[in-house]
């Protein structure tokens, strides 16, 4: 905190210096919770709740909301800061902009939720959406399956992480530790903040908040259907429909069929063994895709047909879908074909798949310690297009980013090899 005065103050003076301080107003805000467990990285307030502070001159203070030195209880999100600039200088605010301006001539509005998302950080695969009003906080895991604490690199370079790890027992640890240290998560979170800021107490399940449940529900639902959410997509098939295009032209085209694509995702943790082997032989790639990962997290056993099911889509012509197809069954005891596709899928020209692939052996650890020439060679091709000794905070454009995450899993599952010898 010290450094980090330090360094503000040199900005500041350096204003001053300029003769710009007095015509400038300054926004003072943190990108998210510290790099602590439980913080950087989850959609709980401890990762998603961070100071503001915003400091008038004289000549603006007009369009300060309160005295200085004062709180504001209004909510904020990162998509509102770029509409209440322009709403300071008085330009007008495009349509397209998500964001609801909080200061200036239109900073009248004020907004009743906070939406969170949660995709891959680094080599380490998720997806989570969140809901935020100013007293409940709504979590949805769609991959349930995977917890909080993954081991994940850079994180892991502190002995923080490593302790969770050692002390990882749910006959040690509280309820509260647990869920943040255990391999799974729950599929809806809903915590009440103001009587629980710690977000410690979790009220899904709860028949006194089935009201508020199923209200933020619906808010985040009209969330992601408003805005064409596309996180739902694998990303190799993404990039493949992007192609010539962009994201955001693809979303608003209605060529997908987003709905359907959420819906299996949704499935996840809590349908029937039926409903997941449909979703895998449907004809949409995408819905395959979640198919796989439904029955991988589903926790009874699965029928022989679903293993043929499963044992079929390693021939699947999406990436995504016969990487998971082998990660289920696998961990289902079936691991020969299936191995052999996650080491084929180690070689891809596309290093999105080869990071999907790298990280799935990674996870699998050792029932699948045959993979460990080729993660040694895998390791090497990363290494040439992104030297290992180049700091991971230097972003490179291009797969110089992707080769970087690939060596994560690569390393991490032949130091796990090793240490357990």
């Amino acid at each position: 905190v010290t450094a980090m005065d330090k360094e503000v103050g040199t900005i500041l003076k350096q204003l001053e210096k300029d003769g710009l301080a007095e015509n400038t107003i300054v926004f003072f805000y943190s990108d998210h919770g510290s790099g602590m467990p439980r913080h950087k990285r989850a959609l709980l307030d401890s990762g998603m709740h961070v100071p503001l502070l915003i400091r008038f001159p004289e000549k603006w203070k007009k369009y300060a909301p309160s005295k200085p030195g004062s709180t504001s209880e209004r909510m904020v999100a990162f998509v509102d800061f770029a509409p209440t600039v322009l709403s300071l200088t008085g330009t007008d605010i495009p349509s397209y902009m998500q964001g609801t301006p909080f200061l200036g001539t239109k900073g009248t509005d004020t907004r009743k939720y906070i939406f969170g998302h949660r995709d891959r950080v680094d080599e380490v695969r998720d997806l989570a959406r969140s809901v935020r009003d100013r007293n409940f906080l709504y979590i949805r895991n769609y991959m349930p399956h995977l917890g909080y604490n993954q081991a994940t690199a850079w994180p892991d370079l502190g002995e923080i992480r490593h302790e969770f790890y050692r002390s990882a027992d749910p006959k040690k640890m509280t309820s509260s530790q647990w869920h943040f240290a255990g391999p799974t998560r729950p599929i809806e979170e809903l915590y009440d903040c103001r009587k629980d800021p710690q977000n410690l107490k979790n009220l899904a399940n709860s028949s006194k908040y089935k009201k508020v449940l199923t209200r933020v529900r619906r808010e985040l639902n009209r969330h992601l259907n408003e805005t064409r959410d596309l996180g739902f997509l694998p990303e190799y098939e993404a990039w493949k429909l992007f192609e010539n295009s962009s994201g955001w032209d693809v979303g608003k085209s209605g060529k997908l069929d987003l709905e359907t694509i959420r819906n299996a995702a949704s499935q996840v943790g809590w349908a029937t063994e039926e409903t997941h082997l449909k979703n895998l032989k449907s004809p949409n790639e995408l819905v395959r895709y979640w198919g796989a990962i439904g029955l991988n997290a589903h926790k009874e056993k699965i029928k022989n047909e679903t293993k043929k099911a499963l044992d079929h889509a390693l021939k699947d012509t999406s990436p995504s879908v016969r990487i998971e197809a082998a990660n289920t069954l696998i961990l289902r005891g079936e691991s020969h074909r299936a191995l052999s596709v996650l080491i084929k899928d180690l070689e891809h020209e596309n290093l999105i798949v080869v990071t999907h692939a790298a990280r799935t052996i990674e996870l699998l650890g050792n029932k699948v310690g045959n993979a460990k020439e080729a993660m040694q060679k895998c390791l090497t091709r990363a290494h040439k297009i992104r030297p290992p000794d180049l700091s991971p905070v230097i972003v490179l454009p291009g797969d110089q980013d992707m080769a970087m995450f690939v060596g994560f899993s690569c390393q991490a599952f032949l130091n796990n090899l090793q240490s357990k010898r």
